[in-house]
């Protein structure tokens, strides 16, 4: 659109003129972080670091980052090391619990990350999400489903925890309370890959009602 045309190129001007500037940094990132140029953006964090010694914001950014073009490991290891740092980055606990719960890793660590995170943090819808997925992971659906109810009752609109939710059912044998819950999913969903994934889940599953 014009007005992204005409930021883009207010934003290189301002770059060609401050090219060091911390501010005008973070916001070339966040451009080429918003357009998937992701080893754009990547760079921009590591001169960020490099400029301006390592803080523990500027270290996330980068670390998310590496996990975005697929450098889990090396990404883990910076995400462990600020932890070591501070214990209680509740948002970095969240963080690699919720990644290593998706890639089925370390499920054991990933349930103590994010119950870390709940003690500072209890009544946080994301991080019970986080959690009920581990257990989910871990094959406590049970456990899951208490967790994943909490965190639909804190955010009745998101559409990531009320399909977790419908994939626990499922797993509980609650199909028509699975489908419930997949349907609703599909509305408040906004990724059309996402969308069309639940309607395949229902496809598959309608006709054992």
């Amino acid at each position: 659109s014009d007005m992204e045309r005409e930021y883009k190129t207010l934003l290189f001007k301002i770059v060609d003129k401050w090219p060091n500037n911390r501010f005008v940094l973070y916001r070339l990132a966040s451009y080429y972080k918003s357009n998937s140029q992701l080893h754009m953006s990547l760079n921009i964090y590591k001169k960020i670091l490099d400029h301006y010694g390592s803080n523990d914001r500027d270290l996330f950014l980068y670390a998310s980052n590496l996990d975005k073009i697929g450098k889990w490991k090396e990404a883990k290891v910076l995400f462990l090391e600020l932890l070591k740092k501070n214990p209680k980055d509740t948002f970095t606990l969240n963080y690699v619990s919720y990644k290593l719960a998706l890639k089925n890793q370390e499920l054991d660590l990933a349930l103590d990350l994010i119950k870390k995170a709940l003690v500072l943090d209890p009544d946080n819808g994301y991080f019970l999400d986080t959690l009920g997925w581990v257990e989910y992971k871990r094959k406590n659906f049970k456990s899951a489903v208490y967790f994943l109810e909490k965190s639909v009752s804190i955010l009745p609109r998101s559409a990531e925890v009320i399909n977790h939710l419908g994939d626990c059912y499922f797993m509980l044998n609650r199909k028509k309370e699975a489908i419930f819950e997949w349907n609703k999913a599909i509305q408040y969903e906004t990724d059309k890959n996402i969308i069309k994934k639940i309607k395949q889940k229902i496809k598959k599953h309608e006709h054992l009602l």
